[in-house]
């Protein structure tokens, strides 16, 4: 069973459509949207701003704890817009703010939007800046931001027992799997010459 829309589905069958990723944060006080195109672009009653979405990031995922993050990148050269809120993201509190990409099937050669293809939600995890040395004075001005499934812990590992509580809010609500485990011996840490 798909959940495309018929629409959708006959544009995918006929084998050409375009594609246009976007991408949304709501930030707080402040909802704003970015799109991988030239100009600006309304969706649903949203203005999504052009020229700083550069990639869709990759998407790495480990076993055990780790959390699969998504990172993805933008342009961090200064602007003037004052719409633009990713320009001067370290005034937001952003982390675990949600994250929202989403890619539309649209008729090729115009603007006209079919549907979505895919829509998926993160959580902001954190910022990061790269900023190289290229040639002499030149840098590289970009940055990425790490974004994660919501729901995840947003601590990482903390080297001591997990509570029943911290279990349950990883897993599931009736995970009883600490519930007799014993607690963790202390060892005391001896510096020097320890006589015995």
């Amino acid at each position: 069973m798909s959940v495309l829309s018929s629409e959708v589905e006959d544009l995918i069958e006929s084998g050409e459509f375009a594609l246009l990723d976007l991408i949304r944060f709501d930030l707080p006080g402040k909802t704003v949207g970015y799109h991988r195109g030239g100009r600006k672009f309304t969706y649903n009653g949203l203005l999504y701003l052009p020229n700083r979405y550069l990639q869709p990031g990759d998407l790495v995922s480990a076993v055990g704890v780790a959390v699969t993050t998504r990172t993805i990148i933008f342009s961090n050269i200064p602007v003037t817009d004052p719409e633009d809120a990713v320009a001067r993201i370290e005034e937001f509190n952003y982390q675990n703010t949600p994250a929202i990409i989403t890619s539309l099937a649209g008729e090729p050669g115009s603007s006209n939007v079919v549907g979505v293809l895919v829509s998926t939600i993160y959580e902001i995890d954190q910022v990061r800046y790269n900023e190289g040395a290229v040639s002499g004075s030149e840098r590289t001005l970009t940055m990425m931001i790490d974004l994660q499934p919501p729901g995840r812990s947003a601590r990482g590992p903390t080297g001591v027992k997990r509570s029943q509580a911290e279990q349950q809010f990883d897993n599931d609500p009736a995970d009883t799997g600490l519930e007799h485990v014993a607690t963790n011996a202390t060892i005391p840490e001896e510096w020097g010459q320890v006589s015995r």
